[in-house]
C-alpha cells in the first residue's frame, strides 16, 4: 500500500515534506491540497495519514480543467481527470477525505481563518494564480502551521513565493524544489 502511489499518473517530489505534517499533526489536524491533477500526491498523503493512525481532515482542491501547461493539454485523460482522480483515491482504503471541485484561491472561503494545519500549493504555476493561492490561504493557517508548495524553480512560483515569503525555507527532492513557512515563525504573519 505504502507505493500504489508511484503508479498514479503525475509529478510528485515532496514526499519527506508530506511526511513531516504528518508526523508533527495533531488528531484533529486539517490538512489542504490544492492542484490534486490524478492524484499522485494525495493518495500518498492518505496512505501517510492512515499509516499515522491519526485522525487527520484532508481536503483536496481542484478545478480538474488542467492548466495551460502541454502536459495538461497534451493528456489524453484531461476530460477525464475528475473521474481518474476519484478512482485513484478511492484506492485508499479507510480514509476520509473531502473533494472539491473549486477554483484553489476561491475554496479558501470554505474554512475559517486559524483553522488549517498544512496547506500545500500546487495548482496554477503563473504568477498571478500562485500569489491569490497565497493570499487567500495564509490567513487560514493556524499559528504554528504550515504552508508550502512545490515547483520552485518555475518563475512565477518562486516570484509569487518570495514577494509575499521573503524568508521561507525550501528543500530539494529527486532534483526539484518544494517551499514551505511556518505561521508564527517571523515571517510577517
Amino acid at each position: 500500500m505504502n507505493h500504489f502511489f508511484e503508479e498514479v499518473q503525475g509529478w510528485f517530489c515532496f514526499e519527506e515534506a508530506y511526511r513531516q505534517a504528518v508526523r508533527e499533526a495533531s488528531d484533529g489536524a486539517v490538512f489542504v491540497e490544492l492542484g490534486c491533477w490524478k492524484g499522485r500526491s494525495a493518495c500518498f498523503l492518505a496512505v501517510e495519514v492512515l499509516n499515522s493512525g491519526k485522525m487527520i481532515e484532508m481536503h483536496f482542491i481542484d478545478h480538474w480543467g488542467g492548466s495551460n501547461e502541454d502536459a495538461h493539454r497534451r493528456d489524453p485523460q484531461l476530460k477525464d481527470v475528475f473521474e481518474v482522480f476519484k478512482a485513484n483515491i478511492g484506492r485508499v482504503p479507510d480514509v476520509d477525505v473531502m473533494i472539491h471541485r473549486l477554483d484553489s484561491a476561491k475554496a479558501a472561503d470554505l474554512f475559517e481563518d486559524n483553522s488549517v494545519d498544512f496547506v500545500w500549493i500546487d495548482a496554477g504555476h503563473e504568477y498571478d494564480e500562485v500569489l491569490a493561492d497565497i493570499v487567500a490561504w495564509w490567513p487560514k493557517v493556524r499559528p504554528g502551521g504550515v504552508i508550502g508548495g512545490d515547483d520552485l524553480p518555475m518563475v512565477g512560483v518562486k516570484r509569487a513565493v518570495e514577494s509575499f515569503f521573503p524568508s521561507h525555507e525550501s528543500g530539494t527532492h529527486r532534483g526539484w524544489q518544494w517551499w514551505r513557512v511556518r505561521k508564527g515563525a517571523g515571517n510577517g504573519d
